[in-house]
C-alpha cells in the first residue's frame, strides 16, 4: 500500500515554548495552540499509568501544513532524554528533522546566538550523489537536532517552499544494521529505496557535518540509504551505519514519556488494510488499529510499528489538512 511521506512528527519535550521558540522566532514556524490529547492516545503511546495529562501544540511552517511538528509534554511520568549524549555513532531512536533554509549560515547564527544552540560542526558545503548544498546539524534543547540545509543547485526533484525554514522532509536514524533496517523498510514495511550510498575514503561530507572525529572521518565506512513509501524524496527516511564506531544503543529508551523525536506520523489510504498488510509479512504491531480524536483533525483511524532502531512509526487515514488553523 503506498501512502504518503512524513506529515507529522511528535517531539516530546520537557517545556512546550522553551524548546519549540526558537523555530517560531527563527523559522517562522506558526505555533497552533490545541486542546490537551485524549485518554485513547495514551493507550496509543503506551503512556504509563501514572501520566494524567498530554499536553500538545502544533507546528508549522510558513504557508505549509504537511511536515508539521506536533509538541507533547507528558505530565505525571518521570521522564528521561531518549538519546541523552546525542553523539552520531550512538544508535537508535529519531536522530534528527531535515528541512530546507534560503540561508543556512544565518539561520544557525540566530540559533546559537539566540536561542543557545549548538551544532556538530559549522555550516559547510559538500555534494554528495544528487545533492550539492550547505548544511549544518543544529542541536536545541530536549533532543531537538535539525539537519538544516541550503541548496547551492536547484535539485533535480520537487522541494517545499522555504525561506527561512521549510517543512520537515526527511528525518534520519542512526542504525546499527543497515541491512536489518533496511529489510524492515522494505520487506515489511513495503517502502521504495531510494538511495543506497557507501561514503568512505574522504572526510565526513562537508568535514565535519556529523562531528565525527579526525583522521577518523576520512577512513570509516558510512552506509547511507534512503526510503519511502511512494519513491519520492519527500517526508522520507534517511538511515546511515556508521561502520567502525561503537556508541550507545538507545533504541530501548524510545518510548512515551521520554524526551526527544518520538514519532514519525504517515498517512494511508486504510490503515485497518495496511496493518493487515505488515502483520502478513511478519510485522508486529506496537500499537493495534483503534480510533483516536486527533485535534485539529477529529476521530482518526491508526496504527503503529517500531523500527528496528525503536523508531515509532505511526499510519493514520488521510488527515483533511483545512483543518489546520491558519494562524495563532
Amino acid at each position: 500500500m503506498v501512502g504518503t511521506g512524513i506529515s507529522e512528527v511528535v517531539f516530546s519535550t520537557f517545556d512546550i515554548d522553551r524548546a519549540m521558540n526558537p523555530l517560531v522566532e527563527v523559522g517562522s514556524y506558526r505555533k497552533i495552540v490545541l486542546p490537551d490529547m485524549p485518554r485513547e492516545q495514551f493507550s496509543a503511546w503506551q503512556a504509563p499509568e501514572d501520566c494524567n495529562r498530554i499536553e500538545q501544540a502544533l507546528f508549522c511552517a510558513s504557508g505549509d501544513t504537511r511536515g508539521r511538528i506536533r509538541a507533547v509534554c507528558f505530565h505525571g511520568s518521570e521522564k528521561d532524554l531518549i538519546r541523552p549524549s546525542q553523539r552520531t555513532w550512538d544508535t537508535g531512536g529519531i536522530f534528527d528533522l531535515d528541512m530546507y533554509s534560503s540561508d543556512v549560515r544565518s539561520v544557525n547564527r540566530a540559533l546559537q546566538h539566540d536561542h543557545g544552540w549548538t551544532a556538530f560542526g559549522e555550516p559547510v558545503d559538500y555534494k554528495m550523489g544528487k545533492f550539492d548544498v550547505a548544511e549544518v546539524v543544529a542541536r536545541g534543547p530536549d533532543g531537538m537536532m535539525l539537519a538544516i540545509i541550503q541548496p547551492r543547485k536547484k535539485p533535480s526533484f520537487d522541494v517545499p517552499v522555504f525561506n527561512a525554514m521549510s517543512r520537515v522532509f526527511n528525518s534520519t536514524q542512526l542504525v546499527a544494521d543497515l541491512d536489518r533496517t533496511l529489510q524492515f523498510y522494505q520487506n515489511v514495511l513495503g517502502w521504495k529505496l531510494l538511495v543506497r550510498e557507501d561514503v568512505t575514503g574522504h572526510a565526513e561530507p562537508g568535514a565535519d557535518v556529523l562531528g565525527i572525529p579526525m583522521p577518523l572521518a576520512e577512513t570509516c565506512l558510512r552506509k547511507v540509504a534512503i526510503v519511502h513509501p511512494g519513491g519520492i524524496f519527500d517526508g522520507s527516511v534517511e538511515l546511515i551505519e556508521i561502520e567502525g564506531l561503537d556508541g550507545h544503543d538507545f533504541s530501548g529508551r524510545a518510548i512515551a514519556p521520554n524526551v526527544g523525536l518520538l514519532v514519525l506520523r504517515l498517512t494511508v489510504p486504510s490503515p485497518a488494510a495496511y496493518a493487515r498488510e505488515i502483520e502478513a509479512r511478519g510485522g508486529i504491531l506496537y500499537s493495534t488499529l483503534m480510533t483516536v480524536n486527533m485535534a485539529p483533525f477529529g476521530p482518526i483511524e491508526c496504527f503503529s510499528i517500531r523500527s528496528p532502531e525503536g523508531a515509532i512509526l505511526e499510519f493514520t487515514a488521510p488527515l483533511d489538512e483545512t483543518k489546520i488553523p491558519s494562524a495563532l
